[in-house]
């Protein structure tokens, strides 16, 4: 019978000299520093903050790819497991209202609009260094190692929704992070009256960024205008104010 590691022969390009050497390569040059967490990578294996070379896009025994030091990041063990679990999920149904969720330990502020309002650098700009932001898809270009906003979502929503659904259950523990921010985009009231409910987050903010003005920034980001347009009407078609809402 073939074994897993024999049908991969790949596996054994992490036991070669040529390997040892690029791996020490990228944590010098990373300052052992996890670049995902901003953590020493300073543990044993296998110990969570213990140091992985992790191939941005995942190589399949491409030797391109695997090689590739520009594929190439230092990140935490944690990191890295979190990402691996989240890709052998793909192909299982991802909530995305999870059921589950408790209410955040963390304060929390829920970031809500169109597709090119500015959500996520509306909270990077509000965040501190510490904070923690969970954003669909950075999580899903983080295990894809797709484009930011051109990843396959046929191919990777599952994995990302798995992902984003731990770190929301997570902010139910005590945490390193004093503050957490939630981009999601929600048009509907009932929907964002939901997240209030289940997560109680301090307070929810809606990016009311117009139609022209999201569509003149798709263009300014070279994104795909014509899928953009039709999501960005959608939203505004499907929005609804709701009490409580922020509107900055």
């Amino acid at each position: 019978m073939v074994t897993r590691d024999e049908d991969r022969s790949w596996r054994r390009w992490y036991q070669s000299a040529r390997w040892q050497r690029l791996r020490l390569e990228v944590l010098t040059d990373a300052l052992w520093t996890c670049c995902k967490t901003g953590r020493m990578l300073t543990g044993e294996h296998p110990e969570p903050h213990s140091a992985v070379v992790d191939h941005i896009r995942p190589h399949n025994g491409d030797p391109d790819l695997f090689w590739d030091r520009d594929n190439l990041q230092a990140v935490t063990k944690e990191w890295h497991d979190s990402i691996k679990q989240a890709r052998e999920r793909a192909d299982k149904a991802a909530a995305i209202h999870p059921k589950w969720l408790k209410p955040s330990l963390v304060p929390l502020t829920i970031v809500c609009g169109p597709a090119c309002s500015g959500k996520t650098t509306w909270a990077q700009e509000q965040a501190s260094p510490s904070d923690l932001i969970i954003d669909l898809d950075r999580i899903a270009a983080d295990i894809s190692g797709e484009p930011l906003h051109g990843w396959s979502r046929e191919r990777w929503l599952n994995a990302a929704l798995w992902r984003r659904n731990n770190m929301l259950g997570d902010l139910s523990r005590k945490s390193d992070h004093p503050a957490a921010w939630l981009i999601v985009s929600e048009p509907k009231a009932r929907h964002r009256e939901w997240w209030a409910q289940t997560l109680k987050p301090e307070r929810i903010v809606v990016l009311e960024v117009d139609e022209p003005e999201c569509m003149r920034r798709a263009e300014a980001e070279g994104r795909d205008l014509n899928a953009t347009e039709a999501t960005v009407t959608r939203w505004w078609a499907e929005y609804d104010r709701r009490i409580g809402d922020e509107r900055p």
